[in-house]
């Protein structure tokens, strides 16, 4: 059972490659150039397009020509004039809308103040995205080891209704020894009941046999807020009780009730696409306030090619009340290469 997420995941990464592939659009420069992919969004009189082969590129709205985009946009107008559910067509030299409020020719870009960056398909329409991160090494000479580190997350939204699925995988070995092996699978349901604020509820299982851990699962639920969600930023925070239920190898299983913190936060630092991103999750007991844990993800990721990034991650995890075979603290790099959808 344990051998079956990774097939999976790989198979929805290349359907969704092809269903990528059959909607892009093109980009029309002034000196010609047609640059396949699909429209991110508009403002600053920039426009960010992803390119099937150059990721994502900024261009001066002044220099497009036209583009056509199967998504469908909010455009906002230099008149105060808000057009909704619009689609980018191209009839030989004319720019078009193909909008909810009928056919509108553009005459100037420089009548565009801004396009969402998220399109706004029908409300009962599904939207996904996610990413797959792969590292590894294979040394060899004065020190052998060799480590697969895989991490995916899989987002699905309709509405109000959010899905969110994570699977971690980290296996070490050192001269054929096994040194590491740390797997945990996590799924949250959100309800977003306002624009920003939404309940959550959430459970994850976890098993790390070098922390002497046999499983970890935890049941929880709470309140969020959603304070940014856009193709600059994005941040949100989730507070709320949890039931934990941890089984050792030796120690004696343990129960216990908590309170959950979870703060995610991406930031895009350029117009390249260089990403800064931090992830925490902090745990403490509501029996004593000197059991608590905190596990965290920084690092940086930064487009190679297309949808590839390299990727550059740092883990620190505090355990204040680990097992007696095991310590407190674990931290470590990884860089691998991130495909995202």
């Amino acid at each position: 059972m344990r051998n079956r997420p990774l097939p999976i995941i790989l198979l929805t990464l290349l359907a969704s490659s092809i269903v990528s592939s059959v909607q892009a659009g093109v980009l029309v420069l002034g000196n010609g150039d047609r640059i396949s992919g699909e429209l991110i969004g508009i403002y600053d009189e920039q426009v960010h397009w992803q390119s099937d082969l150059m990721g994502e590129i900024v261009v001066g709205q002044v220099d497009v020509q036209r583009l056509e985009s199967g998504d469908e946009f909010r455009i906002v107008l230099d008149a105060n004039r808000e057009l909704t559910g619009c689609q980018m067509k191209a009839d030989g030299a004319k720019q078009l809308l193909n909008c909810e409020q009928g056919m509108v020719e553009l005459n100037s870009w420089k009548l565009v103040q801004r396009v969402t960056a998220r399109p706004l398909s029908e409300p009962d329409a599904w939207r996904n995205k996610g990413n797959i991160i792969i590292a590894g090494r294979d040394r060899s000479g004065n020190n052998e080891d060799r480590t697969l580190r895989i991490d995916s997350r899989a987002e699905l939204r309709k509405g109000p209704y959010r899905h969110t699925a994570m699977l971690h995988y980290d296996r070490t070995s050192t001269a054929d020894i096994k040194t590491a092996d740390d797997r945990k699978f996590s799924y949250q349901y959100d309800y977003f009941f306002s624009p920003k604020w939404f309940f959550n509820s959430n459970v994850s299982w976890e098993e790390n046999q070098f922390q002497s851990l046999e499983s970890r699962q935890l049941i929880g639920a709470g309140l969020g807020y959603q304070f940014f969600d856009t193709e600059l930023i994005r941040l949100s925070v989730e507070i709320g009780p949890a039931l934990l239920r941890e089984n050792y190898t030796n120690d004696p299983d343990r129960d216990a009730a908590a309170i959950r913190e979870n703060t995610d936060l991406v930031v895009r630092l350029n117009s390249r696409g260089l990403e800064f991103f931090h992830r925490n999750t902090i745990l403490q007991s509501f029996d004593s306030s000197g059991d608590w844990r905190l596990e965290t993800e920084t690092g940086f990721g930064m487009p190679i090619f297309g949808r590839l990034k390299g990727q550059m991650m740092w883990e620190y995890d505090y355990n204040r009340r680990p097992a007696d075979e095991a310590g407190p603290l674990d931290r470590s790099w990884s860089f691998g290469l991130d495909y995202s959808w």
